[in-house]
Protein backbone atom coordinates (compact mmCIF):
# COMPACT_ATOMS: atom_id res chain seq x y z
CA UNK A 1 0.00 0.00 0.00
CA UNK A 2 1.38 3.53 -0.86
CA UNK A 3 2.86 5.81 1.95
CA UNK A 4 0.78 8.94 2.80
CA UNK A 5 3.34 11.52 2.52
CA UNK A 6 3.71 14.53 3.23
CA UNK A 7 1.98 15.60 0.25
CA UNK A 8 -1.35 14.50 1.53
CA UNK A 9 -0.94 16.88 4.39
CA UNK A 10 0.51 19.84 2.87
CA UNK A 11 -1.72 19.54 -0.46
CA UNK A 12 -4.64 17.71 0.66
CA UNK A 13 -5.35 17.73 4.19
CA UNK A 14 -5.06 21.46 4.23
CA UNK A 15 -8.58 21.22 3.74
CA UNK A 16 -9.49 18.19 5.85
CA UNK A 17 -11.05 17.02 8.03
CA UNK A 18 -13.88 18.15 9.64
CA UNK A 19 -14.10 20.03 12.89
CA UNK A 20 -17.58 21.21 15.07
CA UNK A 21 -18.23 22.57 18.40
CA UNK A 22 -21.32 24.76 18.61
CA UNK A 23 -21.04 28.17 19.50
CA UNK A 24 -21.64 28.57 23.40
CA UNK A 25 -25.26 30.02 24.67
CA UNK A 26 -25.12 31.72 27.51
CA UNK A 27 -25.46 28.89 30.19
CA UNK A 28 -22.48 28.29 29.18
CA UNK A 29 -20.51 31.65 29.59
CA UNK A 30 -17.73 29.97 32.10
CA UNK A 31 -16.58 27.64 29.33
CA UNK A 32 -13.76 29.30 27.60
CA UNK A 33 -12.82 28.74 24.24
CA UNK A 34 -9.65 26.37 23.52
CA UNK A 35 -7.28 27.04 20.72
CA UNK A 36 -7.68 23.44 20.28
CA UNK A 37 -11.57 23.26 20.27
CA UNK A 38 -12.71 22.92 16.29
CA UNK A 39 -15.84 25.08 14.70
CA UNK A 40 -19.32 25.12 14.81
CA UNK A 41 -21.45 23.48 12.34
CA UNK A 42 -24.42 26.25 11.81
CA UNK A 43 -27.52 24.07 12.74
CA UNK A 44 -29.40 24.62 9.81
CA UNK A 45 -26.94 22.28 7.45
CA UNK A 46 -28.10 19.30 9.26
CA UNK A 47 -30.60 17.84 7.78
CA UNK A 48 -32.88 15.78 10.08
CA UNK A 49 -34.35 13.63 7.57
CA UNK A 50 -33.55 12.02 4.04
CA UNK A 51 -36.63 13.97 2.73
CA UNK A 52 -35.91 17.01 4.31
CA UNK A 53 -32.53 17.42 2.74
CA UNK A 54 -33.28 18.61 -1.24
CA UNK A 55 -30.09 18.06 -3.49
CA UNK A 56 -30.60 20.68 -6.35
CA UNK A 57 -27.56 19.68 -8.30
CA UNK A 58 -27.02 15.74 -9.53
CA UNK A 59 -23.98 14.44 -10.88
CA UNK A 60 -23.70 15.22 -14.62
CA UNK A 61 -22.96 12.67 -18.03
CA UNK A 62 -23.79 9.33 -16.30
CA UNK A 63 -24.63 6.77 -18.71
CA UNK A 64 -28.25 6.02 -19.61
CA UNK A 65 -27.14 3.23 -22.16
CA UNK A 66 -27.10 1.03 -19.09
CA UNK A 67 -30.71 0.93 -18.12
CA UNK A 68 -31.88 -2.57 -16.54
CA UNK A 69 -28.21 -3.66 -15.80
CA UNK A 70 -28.26 -4.78 -11.99
CA UNK A 71 -25.21 -4.38 -9.20
CA UNK A 72 -24.38 -4.96 -5.39
CA UNK A 73 -22.23 -2.70 -3.38
CA UNK A 74 -21.51 -3.59 -0.26
CA UNK A 75 -21.25 -0.63 2.52
CA UNK A 76 -20.04 -1.23 6.05
CA UNK A 77 -22.03 1.81 7.36
CA UNK A 78 -23.21 2.92 10.42
CA UNK A 79 -26.45 2.37 11.24
CA UNK A 80 -27.52 6.49 10.66
CA UNK A 81 -26.40 5.96 7.20
CA UNK A 82 -29.32 3.61 5.38
CA UNK A 83 -31.79 6.04 4.97
CA UNK A 84 -29.76 8.53 3.46
CA UNK A 85 -27.37 5.66 1.10
CA UNK A 86 -31.02 4.17 0.13
CA UNK A 87 -31.87 7.63 -1.10
CA UNK A 88 -28.65 7.88 -3.37
CA UNK A 89 -29.72 4.55 -4.40
CA UNK A 90 -33.11 5.15 -5.62
CA UNK A 91 -32.07 8.58 -7.33
CA UNK A 92 -28.94 7.01 -9.23
CA UNK A 93 -31.73 4.13 -10.78
CA UNK A 94 -33.10 7.00 -11.77
CA UNK A 95 -31.19 9.11 -13.60
CA UNK A 96 -29.15 5.39 -14.85
CA UNK A 97 -32.07 3.37 -14.93
CA UNK A 98 -29.23 0.89 -13.08
CA UNK A 99 -30.90 -0.79 -10.29
CA UNK A 100 -28.88 -1.44 -7.04
CA UNK A 101 -29.03 -3.95 -3.92
CA UNK A 102 -26.99 -2.40 -1.11
CA UNK A 103 -26.02 -5.01 0.87
CA UNK A 104 -24.86 -4.56 4.95
CA UNK A 105 -22.03 -6.88 6.66
CA UNK A 106 -22.60 -4.52 9.83
CA UNK A 107 -19.40 -1.77 10.36
CA UNK A 108 -17.42 -4.55 12.25
CA UNK A 109 -13.93 -3.79 9.69
CA UNK A 110 -12.61 -6.51 11.10
CA UNK A 111 -15.23 -8.97 10.59
CA UNK A 112 -16.12 -6.79 7.51
CA UNK A 113 -12.36 -7.30 5.74
CA UNK A 114 -12.50 -11.24 6.47
CA UNK A 115 -15.93 -11.84 4.79
CA UNK A 116 -14.21 -10.15 2.04
CA UNK A 117 -11.47 -12.15 1.30
CA UNK A 118 -13.66 -15.07 2.07
CA UNK A 119 -15.32 -14.06 -1.12
CA UNK A 120 -12.21 -12.94 -2.81
CA UNK A 121 -10.50 -16.26 -2.11
CA UNK A 122 -12.97 -18.87 -3.00
CA UNK A 123 -13.31 -17.22 -6.31
CA UNK A 124 -17.25 -15.70 -5.95
CA UNK A 125 -17.69 -12.69 -4.78
CA UNK A 126 -21.03 -11.20 -4.24
CA UNK A 127 -20.92 -7.58 -5.10
CA UNK A 128 -19.82 -5.64 -7.44
CA UNK A 129 -18.77 -2.50 -5.62
CA UNK A 130 -17.29 -2.53 -2.27
CA UNK A 131 -16.30 0.01 0.33
CA UNK A 132 -13.21 -0.44 1.56
CA UNK A 133 -11.43 1.13 4.25
CA UNK A 134 -8.34 3.24 3.93
CA UNK A 135 -5.81 0.44 5.47
CA UNK A 136 -7.10 -2.18 2.77
CA UNK A 137 -5.88 -1.40 -0.51
CA UNK A 138 -2.41 -3.79 -0.03
CA UNK A 139 -4.48 -6.50 1.03
CA UNK A 140 -7.37 -6.17 -1.64
CA UNK A 141 -5.70 -5.47 -4.86
CA UNK A 142 -5.14 -8.85 -6.74
CA UNK A 143 -9.02 -8.58 -6.39
CA UNK A 144 -10.05 -4.94 -7.38
CA UNK A 145 -10.11 -3.83 -11.27
CA UNK A 146 -7.63 -1.50 -12.30
CA UNK A 147 -9.91 2.11 -12.66
CA UNK A 148 -7.52 4.19 -13.78
CA UNK A 149 -8.61 3.95 -17.41
CA UNK A 150 -11.77 4.88 -16.40
CA UNK A 151 -10.75 7.86 -13.71
CA UNK A 152 -7.81 9.48 -15.64
CA UNK A 153 -5.45 10.94 -12.94
CA UNK A 154 -8.33 12.00 -10.59
CA UNK A 155 -6.08 15.18 -10.11
CA UNK A 156 -8.99 16.92 -8.23
CA UNK A 157 -8.46 14.59 -5.31
CA UNK A 158 -6.27 14.91 -2.63
CA UNK A 159 -3.28 13.51 -4.11
CA UNK A 160 -2.02 11.64 -0.90
CA UNK A 161 -5.80 9.47 -1.04
CA UNK A 162 -5.17 8.53 -5.00
CA UNK A 163 -1.31 7.44 -3.64
CA UNK A 164 -2.63 5.33 -1.23
CA UNK A 165 -5.21 3.84 -3.47
CA UNK A 166 -2.76 2.73 -5.79
CA UNK A 167 -0.64 -0.42 -5.78
CA UNK A 168 1.72 -1.44 -8.10
CA UNK A 169 0.62 0.93 -10.81
CA UNK A 170 -3.04 -0.22 -10.26
CA UNK A 171 -5.82 2.32 -8.92
CA UNK A 172 -7.73 -0.11 -6.84
CA UNK A 173 -10.35 1.94 -5.25
CA UNK A 174 -11.49 6.03 -6.00
CA UNK A 175 -11.61 7.58 -2.97
CA UNK A 176 -14.90 8.26 -0.95
CA UNK A 177 -14.60 10.52 2.19
CA UNK A 178 -12.13 11.00 4.69
CA UNK A 179 -12.20 11.18 8.85
CA UNK A 180 -10.33 11.14 11.90
CA UNK A 181 -10.71 10.53 15.04
CA UNK A 182 -12.20 13.05 17.86
CA UNK A 183 -13.15 13.38 21.68
CA UNK A 184 -16.63 14.40 22.35
CA UNK A 185 -17.65 15.83 25.27
CA UNK A 186 -20.65 18.02 26.57
CA UNK A 187 -20.22 21.79 26.95
CA UNK A 188 -22.99 22.02 29.27
CA UNK A 189 -21.60 19.55 31.53
CA UNK A 190 -17.99 20.92 31.75
CA UNK A 191 -19.97 24.69 32.43
CA UNK A 192 -22.21 22.99 35.33
CA UNK A 193 -19.05 21.46 36.67
CA UNK A 194 -16.60 24.46 36.75
CA UNK A 195 -14.42 23.06 34.12
CA UNK A 196 -13.09 25.81 31.76
CA UNK A 197 -12.20 23.91 28.99
CA UNK A 198 -12.40 20.41 27.72
CA UNK A 199 -9.33 17.92 28.42
CA UNK A 200 -5.91 18.19 26.76
CA UNK A 201 -4.09 15.65 28.35
CA UNK A 202 -5.56 12.12 29.33
CA UNK A 203 -5.17 12.77 33.30
CA UNK A 204 -7.15 15.99 32.77
CA UNK A 205 -9.85 13.36 31.21
CA UNK A 206 -9.65 11.47 34.26
CA UNK A 207 -10.42 13.80 36.54
CA UNK A 208 -13.00 15.58 34.42
CA UNK A 209 -14.69 12.34 33.52
CA UNK A 210 -14.53 11.22 37.36
CA UNK A 211 -15.89 13.94 38.71
CA UNK A 212 -19.26 14.72 36.54
CA UNK A 213 -19.94 11.63 36.74
CA UNK A 214 -19.65 11.20 40.31
CA UNK A 215 -21.79 14.01 40.29
CA UNK A 216 -24.43 13.06 37.44
CA UNK A 217 -25.16 9.48 39.62
CA UNK A 218 -25.66 11.73 42.54
CA UNK A 219 -28.11 13.50 40.65
CA UNK A 220 -30.27 10.37 40.17
CA UNK A 221 -28.27 9.15 36.72
CA UNK A 222 -27.32 5.31 37.94
CA UNK A 223 -26.39 4.52 34.12
CA UNK A 224 -23.78 7.76 33.69
CA UNK A 225 -20.52 7.06 32.32
CA UNK A 226 -17.23 9.39 32.11
CA UNK A 227 -15.72 8.46 29.18
CA UNK A 228 -17.26 6.20 26.33
CA UNK A 229 -14.66 4.22 23.18
CA UNK A 230 -14.50 1.39 21.51
CA UNK A 231 -12.80 -1.93 22.91
CA UNK A 232 -14.41 -4.56 20.49
CA UNK A 233 -11.81 -7.07 19.39
CA UNK A 234 -11.93 -5.34 15.71
CA UNK A 235 -9.91 -2.48 14.26
CA UNK A 236 -11.76 -0.31 16.10
CA UNK A 237 -9.81 -0.94 19.25
CA UNK A 238 -6.60 -1.19 16.75
CA UNK A 239 -7.43 2.74 16.05
CA UNK A 240 -8.61 3.10 20.07
CA UNK A 241 -4.93 1.49 21.33
CA UNK A 242 -2.92 3.33 18.98
CA UNK A 243 -3.97 6.87 20.19
CA UNK A 244 -3.31 5.64 23.54
CA UNK A 245 -0.09 4.31 23.19
CA UNK A 246 1.56 7.18 20.62
CA UNK A 247 -0.33 9.94 22.29
CA UNK A 248 2.19 8.59 25.69
CA UNK A 249 5.15 8.05 24.08
CA UNK A 250 4.80 3.79 23.18
CA UNK A 251 5.98 4.38 20.11
CA UNK A 252 4.64 4.22 16.31
CA UNK A 253 4.49 0.69 16.39
CA UNK A 254 6.14 -0.17 12.95
CA UNK A 255 8.61 2.36 11.26
CA UNK A 256 7.92 3.18 7.25
CA UNK A 257 10.62 0.85 7.17
CA UNK A 258 8.46 -1.84 8.53
CA UNK A 259 11.01 -2.28 11.78
CA UNK A 260 9.31 -2.50 15.16
CA UNK A 261 9.26 0.72 17.10
CA UNK A 262 7.29 0.02 19.96
CA UNK A 263 8.29 1.29 23.26
CA UNK A 264 7.66 -1.48 25.98
CA UNK A 265 7.20 0.48 29.00
CA UNK A 266 5.25 3.30 27.81
CA UNK A 267 3.00 0.62 25.91
CA UNK A 268 2.31 -1.01 29.08
CA UNK A 269 1.53 2.01 31.28
CA UNK A 270 -0.91 3.42 28.36
CA UNK A 271 -2.82 -0.27 28.59
CA UNK A 272 -2.69 0.25 32.33
CA UNK A 273 -4.33 3.11 31.87
CA UNK A 274 -7.18 2.15 29.63
CA UNK A 275 -7.49 -1.46 31.92
CA UNK A 276 -8.45 1.14 35.12
CA UNK A 277 -10.91 3.34 33.24
CA UNK A 278 -13.60 0.10 32.66
CA UNK A 279 -15.97 -0.44 35.29
CA UNK A 280 -14.90 3.12 36.77
CA UNK A 281 -14.62 5.74 34.32
CA UNK A 282 -16.16 3.25 31.16
CA UNK A 283 -19.21 0.77 30.85
CA UNK A 284 -18.39 -2.48 32.17
CA UNK A 285 -18.73 -4.29 28.45
CA UNK A 286 -16.81 -1.53 26.85
CA UNK A 287 -14.87 -4.39 25.72
CA UNK A 288 -17.88 -5.27 23.34
CA UNK A 289 -18.56 -2.20 21.93
CA UNK A 290 -18.42 -0.63 18.68
CA UNK A 291 -18.96 3.02 17.47
CA UNK A 292 -22.67 3.44 17.17
CA UNK A 293 -22.67 1.29 20.86
CA UNK A 294 -21.23 4.20 22.09
CA UNK A 295 -23.18 6.78 20.07
CA UNK A 296 -26.44 5.52 21.38
CA UNK A 297 -25.04 5.69 25.19
CA UNK A 298 -23.97 9.54 24.38
CA UNK A 299 -27.04 10.05 22.51
CA UNK A 300 -29.48 9.11 25.86
CA UNK A 301 -27.02 11.62 27.82
CA UNK A 302 -25.46 9.15 29.58
CA UNK A 303 -21.33 9.87 29.20
CA UNK A 304 -19.27 12.96 29.80
CA UNK A 305 -16.85 12.30 26.84
CA UNK A 306 -16.84 10.32 23.56
CA UNK A 307 -14.24 8.77 21.56
CA UNK A 308 -15.85 8.68 17.95
CA UNK A 309 -15.58 9.52 14.08
CA UNK A 310 -16.90 12.84 12.81
CA UNK A 311 -20.57 11.36 12.01
CA UNK A 312 -21.33 11.04 15.20
CA UNK A 313 -21.68 14.82 15.30
CA UNK A 314 -24.69 14.99 12.86
CA UNK A 315 -26.32 12.26 14.72
CA UNK A 316 -25.95 13.95 18.24
CA UNK A 317 -27.74 17.19 16.74
CA UNK A 318 -31.10 14.84 15.43
CA UNK A 319 -33.96 15.70 17.22
CA UNK A 320 -34.18 12.24 18.93
CA UNK A 321 -30.55 13.12 20.82
CA UNK A 322 -30.62 14.02 24.08
CA UNK A 323 -27.48 15.98 23.45
CA UNK A 324 -28.62 18.09 21.24
CA UNK A 325 -27.21 21.65 21.33
CA UNK A 326 -24.65 20.34 24.28
CA UNK A 327 -22.03 18.91 21.97
CA UNK A 328 -18.36 20.17 21.61
CA UNK A 329 -15.92 18.47 19.83
CA UNK A 330 -11.69 18.47 20.35
CA UNK A 331 -8.99 16.76 19.73
CA UNK A 332 -8.02 13.42 21.22
CA UNK A 333 -6.06 13.85 24.50
CA UNK A 334 -2.43 13.60 24.87
CA UNK A 335 -0.11 12.29 27.55
CA UNK A 336 0.87 14.28 30.74
CA UNK A 337 4.83 14.47 29.72
CA UNK A 338 6.92 17.30 27.92
CA UNK A 339 6.41 16.11 24.30
CA UNK A 340 3.96 14.15 24.67
CA UNK A 341 1.22 14.33 21.22
CA UNK A 342 -2.10 14.31 20.35
CA UNK A 343 -2.74 10.92 18.30
CA UNK A 344 -5.91 11.28 16.62
CA UNK A 345 -5.95 8.24 13.69
CA UNK A 346 -6.69 8.64 9.97
CA UNK A 347 -9.38 6.98 8.80
CA UNK A 348 -11.92 7.02 6.05
CA UNK A 349 -13.80 4.26 2.99
CA UNK A 350 -12.94 3.86 -0.79
CA UNK A 351 -14.66 2.58 -3.42
CA UNK A 352 -13.51 -0.45 -5.36
CA UNK A 353 -14.90 -2.12 -8.37
CA UNK A 354 -14.26 -6.45 -7.86
CA UNK A 355 -12.20 -7.76 -10.92
CA UNK A 356 -15.40 -10.87 -10.86
CA UNK A 357 -17.94 -8.16 -11.37
CA UNK A 358 -20.10 -9.62 -14.37
CA UNK A 359 -21.73 -5.37 -14.87
CA UNK A 360 -18.18 -3.56 -14.52
CA UNK A 361 -19.59 -0.28 -16.17
CA UNK A 362 -22.49 -0.29 -14.16
CA UNK A 363 -20.45 -0.73 -10.99
CA UNK A 364 -18.30 2.23 -12.91
CA UNK A 365 -20.90 4.38 -12.97
CA UNK A 366 -21.89 4.13 -9.50
CA UNK A 367 -18.46 4.82 -8.25
CA UNK A 368 -18.49 8.06 -10.61
CA UNK A 369 -21.75 8.96 -9.05
CA UNK A 370 -21.19 8.19 -5.25
CA UNK A 371 -17.43 9.88 -5.57
CA UNK A 372 -18.54 12.95 -7.31
CA UNK A 373 -18.51 16.43 -6.51
CA UNK A 374 -22.30 16.82 -6.02
CA UNK A 375 -22.79 13.39 -3.69
CA UNK A 376 -19.62 14.32 -1.95
CA UNK A 377 -21.37 17.60 -1.25
CA UNK A 378 -24.54 16.63 0.36
CA UNK A 379 -22.89 13.53 2.04
CA UNK A 380 -20.33 16.31 4.06
CA UNK A 381 -24.06 18.29 5.06
CA UNK A 382 -25.53 15.63 5.74
CA UNK A 383 -23.08 13.07 7.60
CA UNK A 384 -20.07 15.07 8.00
CA UNK A 385 -18.23 12.83 5.73
CA UNK A 386 -15.41 15.13 4.89
CA UNK A 387 -14.81 15.06 0.89
CA UNK A 388 -11.84 13.92 -0.71
CA UNK A 389 -12.26 16.85 -3.53
CA UNK A 390 -9.66 20.20 -1.92
CA UNK A 391 -11.72 22.48 -4.18
CA UNK A 392 -15.51 21.54 -2.23
CA UNK A 393 -14.03 23.12 1.06
CA UNK A 394 -14.53 26.34 -1.03
CA UNK A 395 -17.85 25.90 -2.29
CA UNK A 396 -20.82 27.84 -1.19
CA UNK A 397 -22.71 25.42 1.02
CA UNK A 398 -19.60 24.22 2.47
CA UNK A 399 -17.82 27.41 3.04
CA UNK A 400 -20.53 29.23 4.68
CA UNK A 401 -20.60 26.45 7.77
CA UNK A 402 -17.47 26.48 10.30
CA UNK A 403 -18.61 22.93 10.51
CA UNK A 404 -15.40 22.46 7.49
CA UNK A 405 -13.07 24.82 9.12
CA UNK A 406 -9.62 23.65 9.03
CA UNK A 407 -8.00 21.31 11.58
CA UNK A 408 -4.65 22.10 10.03
CA UNK A 409 -3.13 21.28 13.86
CA UNK A 410 -4.92 17.29 14.01
CA UNK A 411 -3.38 17.01 10.49
CA UNK A 412 -0.28 18.58 10.33
CA UNK A 413 0.54 17.84 14.08
CA UNK A 414 -1.57 14.35 15.31
CA UNK A 415 -3.22 12.46 12.81
CA UNK A 416 -1.97 8.92 12.83
CA UNK A 417 -1.90 6.58 9.69
CA UNK A 418 -2.05 2.98 10.36
CA UNK A 419 0.95 0.69 9.71
CA UNK A 420 -1.03 -0.90 6.61
CA UNK A 421 2.08 0.49 4.29
CA UNK A 422 5.04 -0.67 5.86
CA UNK A 423 2.79 -4.48 6.54
CA UNK A 424 0.64 -4.42 2.71
CA UNK A 425 -0.82 -7.62 2.86
CA UNK A 426 0.14 -8.29 6.06
CA UNK A 427 -1.86 -5.89 7.46
CA UNK A 428 -5.02 -7.38 8.72
CA UNK A 429 -2.44 -9.95 10.63
CA UNK A 430 -0.77 -7.67 12.35
CA UNK A 431 -3.90 -5.68 13.13
CA UNK A 432 -4.95 -8.68 14.93
CA UNK A 433 -2.00 -9.30 16.77
CA UNK A 434 -2.59 -6.06 18.10
CA UNK A 435 -6.00 -6.10 19.48
CA UNK A 436 -5.64 -9.44 20.94
CA UNK A 437 -2.79 -8.18 22.73
CA UNK A 438 -4.49 -5.32 24.08
CA UNK A 439 -8.01 -6.82 25.05
CA UNK A 440 -6.22 -9.54 26.75
CA UNK A 441 -4.95 -6.74 29.16
CA UNK A 442 -8.43 -5.20 29.15
CA UNK A 443 -9.88 -7.97 30.31
CA UNK A 444 -7.65 -8.81 32.89
CA UNK A 445 -6.56 -12.43 31.18
CA UNK A 446 -2.85 -11.48 30.85
CA UNK A 447 -0.64 -8.20 32.79
CA UNK A 448 -0.24 -5.46 30.36
CA UNK A 449 4.03 -6.33 30.68
CA UNK A 450 3.45 -10.07 29.56
CA UNK A 451 1.01 -8.92 26.34
CA UNK A 452 3.30 -6.12 25.62
CA UNK A 453 6.04 -8.75 24.93
CA UNK A 454 4.26 -11.04 23.09
CA UNK A 455 3.04 -8.39 21.17
CA UNK A 456 6.38 -7.95 20.49
CA UNK A 457 7.61 -11.00 19.53
CA UNK A 458 4.32 -11.23 17.10
CA UNK A 459 5.15 -7.81 15.27
CA UNK A 460 9.20 -9.04 14.63
CA UNK A 461 7.70 -12.44 13.49
CA UNK A 462 4.73 -11.25 11.21
CA UNK A 463 7.43 -8.03 9.61
CA UNK A 464 10.54 -10.57 9.35
CA UNK A 465 11.86 -9.98 5.54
Amino acid sequence: MANIKTTFWTLGLLWILIGFELAAPDDYKGLRTSKHTIPALTLTAVAKTVSEFEIKDWPKNLRTDLKGYSIKVVLPENAPDRPWNDALMTKFRELTGIEVQTMRPGNDTSAVLSSYLREFETGSPDADVYAIDIVWPGILSDYAEDLRPAFGDMSDMVPGLVENNTVRGKLIAVPYFVEVSLLYYRRDLLGKYHFLEPPRTWNELEQQAKVIAKGERANGRGTFWGFLWQGAASEALTCNALEWQISQSGGSLLKPDGTVSLQHAPMVQALERARRWIGTLSPPDVTGQLEDDSLRIWKNGDAAFMRNWPYAYAESMRPDSRVRNQVGVTLMPKGDHPGARHADVLGGFQLMVSKKSANKAAAIELVKFLTSPEIQRVNAATRGYAPTRPALYDSPELNANPFFATLRDVLLNGAVTRPSTATGPQYDHLSTAYFTAVRQTLMGKKSADTAVTELEGELHRLTAK
